[in-house]
């Protein structure tokens, strides 16, 4: 009896095995039939999504993706199969951009190409003494200034230098970490970033600004306590002007008075200077 049941139990076993080689088998046909299709699958078509920079203005276009892929494919992306597309090579190609933060490339089950791409946000244009011009973004990097891509940011110029990749190192001054750090600052507040037009770097690296409004121009001096000057300027616009008068000086002083030390009033503080005639 007992080698009975063990004939049976091996034999139920093996029907049982069988049965599940045949749909394993058949599963991995099918799986393999329905990757075989995907790949010799056209793209039905393409959809690029382009995140926008505040104001409207992109870095990039639809058009100038399509036309960097066609360049790279050497035919156009509607006319591709599926596996003639390495897609993970695609997302490297964009994201070596200097205008593209990150790309994502895939394809759905309708044999759709999405293209999703995140731009940099430029938060300062800067045009050096060399006459050369670049954005930098909110993180410090370059962005070239391609023709016809104009984006409205607060614009730097004066003594200030190329593009060092380096610049944000500390151990060495940099009149480009100035305006840069000045142009951070004034990105994130919505105030400022609604009053500040222009920054411009003297030879000894003191900063002069313009605003978006008014004729004054505002001598800053150089870029320490942003924060505690920033806020006497806010404080002056939102209200000091009323009682002195927009158009009664040229240039506004935001700067140490050391003439304030004798009223124990040390610190920076607001100096009406250069009236007009």
């Amino acid at each position: 009896m007992t080698r009975k049941r063990t004939y049976n139990s091996k034999r139920k076993n093996w029907k049982k095995n069988l049965v599940w080689s045949v749909v394993v088998t058949i599963i991995t046909g099918v799986l393999f039939m329905a990757v075989q299709r995907k790949m010799d699958a056209t793209v039905t078509s393409v959809s690029i999504s382009i995140t926008g920079i505040k104001g409207g203005k992109n870095l990039v276009t639809k058009k100038g993706i399509k036309q960097m892929f066609r360049n790279y494919l050497g035919y156009d992306l509607k006319m591709s199969t599926v596996k003639d597309l390495n897609l993970m090579d695609m997302e490297t190609l964009l994201e070596d951009d200097e205008r593209i933060k990150e790309a994502e490339i895939y394809i759905d089950n309708k044999d759709v190409l999405h293209i999703e791409i995140e731009q940099r946000v430029p938060i300062l244009r800067v045009f050096s003494k060399a006459n050369t011009s670049y954005y930098l973004d909110i993180d410090g990097n370059e962005i070239p200034a391609y023709r016809g891509a104009t984006i409205r940011v607060p614009v730097a110029s004066g003594n200030i230098g190329d593009y060092d990749p380096k610049f944000l190192n500390k151990k060495k001054k940099s009149y480009l970490r100035d305006v840069y750090t000045l142009a951070k600052y004034i990105h994130e507040d919505e105030f400022l970033a609604a009053l500040i037009e222009q920054i411009d770097v003297r030879e000894d690296g003191e900063v002069m600004m313009v605003p978006k409004v008014g004729r004054q121009k505002l001598d800053f001096g150089h870029v320490e306590n942003i924060e505690e000057r920033f806020e006497k300027l806010k404080v002056l616009y939102r209200g000091g002007m009323e009682q002195v008068g927009w158009r009664k000086y040229d240039v506004l002083t935001l700067k140490y008075d050391s003439r304030s030390e004798k009223d124990g009033k040390k610190g920076y503080h607001l100096i009406y200077g250069e009236k007009r005639d």
